[in-house]
């Protein structure tokens, strides 16, 4: 493996300073790192990733100077949940914020707290969805509005401490809905959009799609205008850039769902001196690893509370074999819910404690043109199977997906007699999984109620998440 070349004099000078907790700093991985991370989109909606529709020539360049990895997911398929588990490296139900909306407790250690000690200037720009709790962990925090969010990014980088070497969460709100035009030019023609086969082809929803497009589109921009800046300060060859997102994108059967659809992730890494250029990685990458590999590159000891495993040697050779399962859960995001998945190479196996009711999507994607389009079909009686399948109920309780040929997870193989074994490996997997992190169903009773209505999507309540809505305090009766 060749060495990481430092091409910028003043981390040359510093290193010693910044790296106390490592022997050689120099042999330990790259001086700074950036994970752009975008807010719903979905892993094989770019053109790294076989979709030619999307303008995404900044993934592209990334892809061909680094590694794709093909099996990432996510802990869960929630924005703030999964930004809470891949900053601290533990499960979302281990954080204490393992629901939409709920703030990250104090306790918990963000990756940027050891990169703090060790000289590190860390900083979080653009969306944050934390909480105010954990906000001392990071040095700088800035929010921006979306066709801004690159040049609060450049911004960061221009005006970041020159004597310390930085950690950079990127975190863009697209594509993020609501969609209106004019994200960029020229938009996306609706007409060839790469449909999912659980959407209807409609007029209507294939303009949805197109304007999800465009706001994927606008998050690789934005990427580029910082690949550019690194370029100009001559930091490329001695940074680390990750892209990834935090959950499906925000359409029925995607966003919420644990299936491949919601919890798979974009992952591209570009790793200066151990990723080969171009190369693609098959092995089982989960979220929770990428606070420990960033550590790790840094020459930095990770902290007890973490639950991942570097990615390090799987970053130097592709082939290197990682884990064995990834983990993934559903709790409450606008509806109550309890689901848990795990995956192996090859196969995912669900356990729905919920069977009573749908999978209903997130009132964002309740309240979108697909689903109102999808509704309007299906009392019209004209939707298929797998398209109806987020409005109806009963479900199974059990759920088997071949994920490497049918990564929608559109059959169930639950029942299939022939991969008995497997269902009974990959349950028993789940189940160790949850006891090693005391996780288990807590009663329906317990679970967090809908704060939405699942038909409309308007909110039955005030406030974003019933467990932190303040009961109103009663009126004295006058006497």
């Amino acid at each position: 493996m060749h060495l990481n070349p430092i091409r910028s004099l003043v981390a040359i000078v510093l290193l010693p300073l910044f790296f106390a907790a490592s022997s050689n700093a120099e042999e330990n991985g790259p001086t700074n790192f950036i994970i752009f991370i975008a807010d719903d989109m979905a892993w094989d909606d770019s053109s790294p990733y076989g979709n030619e529709s999307v303008r995404t020539p900044n993934l592209d360049r990334l892809a061909e100077q680094g590694m794709r990895f093909d099996r990432a997911y996510l802990t869960c398929s929630s924005c703030s949940p999964s930004r809470c588990s891949i900053l601290t490296g533990r499960y979302p139900h281990n954080t204490g914020a393992g629901e939409l909306h709920l703030p990250l407790p104090a306790d918990q250690i963000l990756v940027t707290e050891p990169l703090k000690k060790a000289g590190y200037w860390t900083a979080a720009v653009g969306k944050w969805h934390l909480g105010e709790a954990v906000t001392s962990q990071v040095d700088y925090r800035q929010g921006s509005r979306p066709a801004e969010m690159g040049d609060a990014w450049v911004t960061a980088l221009r005006e970041r401490p020159s004597d310390k070497p930085f950690f950079i969460w990127a975190a863009h709100t697209d594509p993020h809905r609501a969609y209106s035009p004019g994200a960029v030019e020229p938009p996306h023609d609706p007409s060839k959009v790469k449909l999912p086969p659980f959407f209807p082809d409609t007029p209507l929803v294939r303009e949805d799609l197109a304007l999800y497009y465009d706001e994927v589109c606008r998050f690789d921009q934005h990427i580029g205008m910082v690949l550019d800046e690194l370029e100009k300060q001559s930091l490329a060859e001695s940074t680390m850039v990750l892209v990834i997102s935090d959950n499906g994108r925000p359409f029925p059967h995607c966003k919420t769902m644990v299936t491949v659809p919601g919890v798979r992730t974009p992952f591209i890494a570009k790793v200066p001196g151990y990723t080969p250029a171009g190369s693609v990685s098959q092995q089982l990458v989960s979220s929770l690893d990428i606070a420990p590999t960033i550590l790790d590159l840094a020459g930095i000891k990770p902290p007890q509370s973490m639950q991942g495993r570097s990615l390090r040697q799987t970053l130097a050779d592709p082939a290197v074999k990682h884990r064995d399962y990834a983990y993934a859960e559903h709790n409450w995001h606008d509806y109550r819910a309890y689901e848990r998945a795990v995956y192996d190479s090859q196969y995912c196996y669900l356990r729905n404690w919920l069977p009573g009711t749908p999978a209903t999507p997130p009132a964002d994607a309740v309240n979108s043109i697909t689903y109102r389009e999808m509704k309007r079909l299906y009392d019209e009686g004209r939707l298929t199977d797998e398209q109806r399948s987020c409005m109806v109920a009963p479900r199974a309780e059990e759920y088997l997906f071949d994920t490497a040929n049918d990564p929608n997870c559109l059959v169930n193989l639950a029942n299939e007699p022939s991969l008995k074994e497997r269902k009974s490996q990959l349950r028993e997997a789940l189940d160790r999984w949850q006891e090693v992190t005391e996780d288990s169903f807590p009663g329906e009773e317990r679970l967090t109620p809908d704060g939405f209505d699942r038909n409309s999507g308007q909110r039955m309540i005030n406030g974003s998440h019933p467990r932190l809505v303040k009961p109103k305090k009663a009126k004295p009766t006058k006497k």
